[in-house]
């Protein structure tokens, strides 16, 4: 049996490619994804997505990385933290500016995973922290997180920016291929293989 087509702009199988769901965004602040090797592939992966849409974003795949390629006085990263500022209001701290060069950088895994990204690189542990707010779970339906405040990566995303904008409409686009992406993996799976499993 041969390899499946596989789209080359989203890395999925051509049924389940995405990218007509895809609007470009013009995100005033730059996203880093730092992405665990496991993730790089997964066909349920959400990374893309923020790939994809946003002008300003990078993926890097790795689990230990070089901190000297980070401009570490403009780096903040995204993690529950009891020092954590929350996004809604990290604009308006005076002693925290945020410029062109600053990045915001999300640990793309499972919780497993990512707690690994971050122990397995000290710069990444003091770097100033920034939480996001959520109301409601996250609608990932075919992942579970051990955690009640897991998101997916691209819910992460639409969550930071749309707080650090302070516009909620502007990234919607992400949240809807998501939607499309998950809606299409869920018809793939068996009525009640997916009831009994999500």
């Amino acid at each position: 049996m041969g390899k499946r087509a596989i789209c080359h702009a989203c890395l999925k199988a051509l049924p389940a490619c995405i990218c007509k769901t895809i609007k470009s965004i013009d995100n005033q602040h730059f996203i880093h994804i730092l992405q665990d090797p496991s993730e790089e592939k997964k066909a349920i992966g959400t990374a893309r997505i923020l790939d994809l849409s946003l002008t300003r974003v990078q993926i890097t795949v790795g689990e230990c990385f070089d901190a000297s390629l980070f401009d570490l006085d403009n780096c903040f990263l995204v993690f529950p933290d009891p020092t954590a500022i929350p996004a809604s209001e990290f604009v308006d701290k005076e002693n925290i500016t945020i410029n062109k060069r600053s990045q915001f950088i999300l640990l793309d895994g499972s919780w497993k995973k990512a707690f690994k990204l971050l122990m397995c690189n000290p710069f990444l542990q003091s770097l100033p922290k920034v939480m996001i707010n959520v109301e409601g779970k996250s609608t990932y339906r075919i992942r579970k997180s051990p955690r009640d405040d897991g998101l997916s990566t691209v819910e992460a995303g639409y969550y930071l920016l749309s707080q650090l904008e302070n516009d909620n409409d502007k990234f919607l686009p992400l949240l809807k291929s998501f939607d499309y992406m998950i809606d299409y993996q869920i018809s793939r799976i068996p009525a009640d293989v997916y009831q009994k499993n999500y």
